[in-house]
């Protein structure tokens, strides 16, 4: 019974967007989603919708709107937050649509926008670090890269300076991507060096901010394994492995 109170308090938030709805008499004409769509532009004029669609659930819709999930009833006089979980599967319906979310993004961002540390023989899985040159436990992760590597896990470094613009982590972390030899820069920052050189991508460095905020970073470090899914902090190699297979299932 603890379990069950624990899921039902973290699944479902009701908030009613209108105490009563009028509906035309060409609404009932319209198809489900069309009218969902058309009333929520009604009760709230300027949300964004990027997504509207149907769940397994009978009448209710999953609606995204600038990278947030909600899900709405029949009618969209109701919106609910949190969690759709399926009881008989025991899969987090939601966070399989944010893992696909965060997939896309990572997919997206090109090659020259990170430093890539390649595995060791056959890749195996390829994920996303989002690191700061200046965090304690993104230098700790940056130790693990060889072990990982190894393994035939491909690394793609981000970086995030957490502090934003014009903090002095930012400011390396532009020379990072302006130089040559950024991986050589990369482990003398890590070291709480001071690095030489120009600092001409400050726009990258600020995509790479929005990116993150996309992505739901809290805090660094912060990994994105293969099927999209979070691993926030710091973790040991052995750890970030066992982690990608247990998703690869």
């Amino acid at each position: 019974m603890a379990r069950l109170n624990r899921l039902l308090n973290c699944t479902f938030i009701v908030a009613p967007l209108a105490a009563a709805i009028s509906y035309s008499s060409t609404s009932f004409a319209q198809e489900p989603l069309d009218e969902v769509r058309v009333n929520l532009k009604e009760y709230m004029p300027t949300l964004q919708i990027d997504s509207l669609r149907e769940t397994p659930v009978q009448g209710l819709y999953e609606l995204i709107s600038q990278g947030q999930i909600a899900y709405v009833t029949e009618g969209g006089r109701y919106i609910i937050t949190g969690d759709l979980i399926d009881m008989q599967t025991r899969q987090n319906l939601t966070t399989q649509v944010q893992n696909k979310q965060r997939q896309a993004i990572v997919a997206s961002i090109p090659d020259e926008q990170k430093i890539i540390y390649p595995a060791v023989g056959e890749k195996k899985y390829e994920i996303l670090i989002l690191t700061d040159l200046s965090c304690p436990f993104c230098e700790k992760l940056h130790h693990e890269l060889p072990a990982l590597n190894e393994a035939g896990v491909e690394v793609h470094y981000l970086l995030t300076p957490r502090h934003g613009p014009g903090s002095p982590t930012f400011i390396e972390s532009s020379k990072v991507m302006c130089s040559d030899d950024k991986k050589k820069l990369i482990d003398i920052a890590m070291k709480r060096q001071n690095i030489d050189g120009e600092a001409c991508m400050d726009d990258l460095i600020s995509q790479n901010l929005q990116l993150a905020r996309e992505l739901g970073m809290s805090g660094t470090p912060h990994i994105i394994l293969p099927d999209g899914t979070p691993l926030p902090g710091f973790r040991p190699a052995n750890e970030i492995l066992a982690a990608i297979e247990q998703t690869a299932k």
